[in-house]
């Protein structure tokens, strides 16, 4: 593994059998008016040609293949990997829009007592699922604020103190460390722009709800159990 260069800015893109949206993705970050320093793929053992996508960006970026391992330890790989001292996430099937980072960074520039900057989180259906497979989906309308690893900057002292991503949630590992992060009592700050534009599909919906639902229990659970003991539990690295 190549070691991390201390730079300003990365953006972990995190990619299991995302060849279909993958381009986008990438597309979208290399678009910012500001852009991060560098911009690392962390390929969870896709099957699909993801790495072929991958490669069409060559130098533009960092790619890393892992033995598939979940989102939670492929974002913590990409941790040890990025130099930055800001620190982003883009789901491999997200998008950002064109200020989306600048409006992040300036945010936490102007506010050194931040922890981490997040704003506005839009939705929409991926064209591509014809009529059949939308029945049924539910897509809120307008833009909500949100802290998903896409909407959010963090800066890396964050990660310092309340450590990385618990790879044991399947589907909900920044949910348990936000409420780590809410447990310490670090400080975040909105920006009311709209910083990620989510794509709902179908392989992020439907089967997924029962793991997200078991993965929140654990995590409320977790939580209050840290809270009546005054402890903050930091899970191992994976």
């Amino acid at each position: 593994m190549t070691a991390a260069r201390r730079i300003s800015s990365s953006v972990i893109v995190p990619c299991y059998n995302a060849a279909a949206y993958l381009q986008c993705a990438l597309e979208s970050i290399f678009s910012q008016r500001r852009r991060p320093d560098e911009v690392i793929v962390v390929d969870d053992g896709s099957t699909d040609g993801s790495d072929l996508i991958a490669s069409r960006f060559g130098s533009r970026i960092r790619y890393h293949l892992q033995a598939p391992a979940g989102e939670g330890a492929a974002r913590n790989c990409g941790l040890r990997l990025a130099g930055g001292e800001y620190i982003s996430f883009l789901d491999a099937d997200d998008l950002w829009p064109n200020t989306a980072f600048a409006a992040l960074l300036h945010h936490l520039e102007a506010n050194p007592d931040l922890d981490l900057a997040y704003g506005l989180v839009e939705q929409f259906i991926s064209p591509e699922l014809d009529e059949t497979a939308r029945v049924g989906i539910h897509c809120p309308p307008g833009a909500k604020a949100a802290r998903l690893c896409g909407s959010t900057l963090f800066r890396r002292r964050a990660f310092d103190r309340i450590g990385q991503f618990n790879p044991s949630f399947k589907y909900g590992s920044i949910m348990d460390w936000m409420a780590r992060f809410e447990e310490r009592g670090l400080a975040s700050g909105l920006v009311n722009e709209i910083v990620l534009v989510r794509r709902i599909h179908e392989t992020n919906l439907g089967t997924l709800e029962k793991h997200h639902r078991s993965d929140h229990t654990r995590i409320l659970k977790a939580s209050l159990d840290h809270r009546r003991q005054g402890v903050f539990a930091t899970p191992a690295k994976n």
